[in-house]
């Protein structure tokens, strides 16, 4: 018998994978029910609606981030080795056959996402531009990173143009999103 966490995990898992291909709107409860070889009333047993499963989906993201920020090595990395990091999350997408990354994917169902999701989308994006703002701000006070306008407007145009090529990679080829990320390191070298 499968434990009731490894269930509710399988069916967050499948579904953040279902919203990174397809978005929020492209995928229902009996997808996930299909795919699991379960009844749609098991997902409802664990999230009462979509919405509380996206919210989930986002929560998670959200505190892995956080787990990722916080983690030791992080710590030890230099503040270019940091960006490269960052930029590695947004390649670990390519991995997974037209994924995107969670930000772009919420980004681009935002203005038909429930209320609750909207207001999680919002915290996750400002936890990724919060964490670029301060290693951009003490990045170029260390001397390690120059750049023109405040760390803030970096920090948007690193994030853009990441979730941008990571979107465009879907129509074309995944070397854009090395463009894109080559193009960033360049516009912050000194």
């Amino acid at each position: 018998m499968t434990p009731i966490n490894d269930t509710k995990n399988q069916i967050i898992d499948l579904a953040e994978s279902l919203l990174l291909q397809r978005g929020y709107n492209g995928f229902s409860y009996t997808h996930i029910s299909s795919a699991l070889n379960v009844k749609n009333a098991a997902i409802h047993y664990h999230f009462p609606t979509k919405t509380e499963l996206g919210v989930a989906i986002i929560q998670r993201a959200r505190q892995q981030f956080e787990k990722w920020t916080l983690h030791p090595r992080m710590g030890s990395m230099g503040f270019a080795k940091k960006l490269d990091a960052f930029c590695g999350i947004f390649r670990d997408f390519l991995k997974f056959e037209g994924h995107v990354c969670l930000g772009s994917a919420l980004e681009h169902d935002f203005n038909t996402l429930p209320e609750k999701m909207q207001e999680e989308a919002k915290a996750f994006i400002a936890d990724f531009l919060i964490w670029l703002e301060k290693l951009l701000k003490e990045g170029r006070e260390a001397g390690s990173f120059s750049f023109s306008g405040t760390p803030k407007e970096q920090a948007v145009f690193v994030l853009a143009a990441l979730q941008g090529a990571s979107l465009m990679v879907r129509a074309t080829d995944t070397i854009y999103l090395d463009m894109a990320i080559r193009r960033i390191k360049q516009s912050l070298k000194k």
